[in-house]
């Protein structure tokens, strides 16, 4: 019986690793992956499956709708069982968010407006912001879905350097 229970949880967790290295590490790949897959990913793995099509989808210019993703960050935040209590389209939703939150920082913060209303727009940059007041910023907008450029005009603030 103990020898059932040892190769119970080897197998359990060896199928945890397996799923990770078949995790695309672009979306380029997402068709290849079958719902069979799905089985085996635990919720880190489908929260950076979230973040990765949000990133897709900003590079691609789709829309997003980032209210409904960044509330699931708040519900989180507040869950004292976090990551233990979402469901797989949940943390999904969670990495959709995060992941949009980091693209725009990682992108455009620090960045140089190239903006024609400014005379002088080599000395204007970006400045991003990033985590909990991102996620209360996305959650507070009006529209369903939103772009790229609506998202950096919301995060992102243009600043003299």
């Amino acid at each position: 019986m103990k020898y059932l229970i040892i190769l119970a949880i080897f197998l359990v967790f060896s199928s945890q690793v397996y799923a990770k290295e078949r995790l695309p590490s672009n979306c380029a790949h997402l068709s290849e992956v079958s719902k069979a897959s799905f089985v085996l990913f635990n919720k880190k793995e489908f929260m950076q499956l979230g973040e990765c099509l949000a990133i897709a989808a900003l590079k691609n210019q789709k829309k997003l709708d980032l209210v409904r993703s960044c509330n699931e960050v708040d519900e989180d935040r507040r869950n004292f069982l976090g990551i233990l209590s979402l469901s797989k389209l949940e943390s999904i939703l969670l990495g959709q968010c995060m992941g949009t939150i980091n693209y725009i920082y990682e992108h455009y913060n620090k960045e140089r407006v190239s903006n024609y209303r400014y005379r002088s727009s080599n000395r204007i940059v970006y400045r991003c912001n990033k985590g909990v007041k991102a996620v209360d910023i996305l959650r507070n907008i009006k529209t369903e879905e939103i772009g790229r450029e609506d998202i950096r005009e919301l995060l992102c603030d243009e600043v003299y350097y």
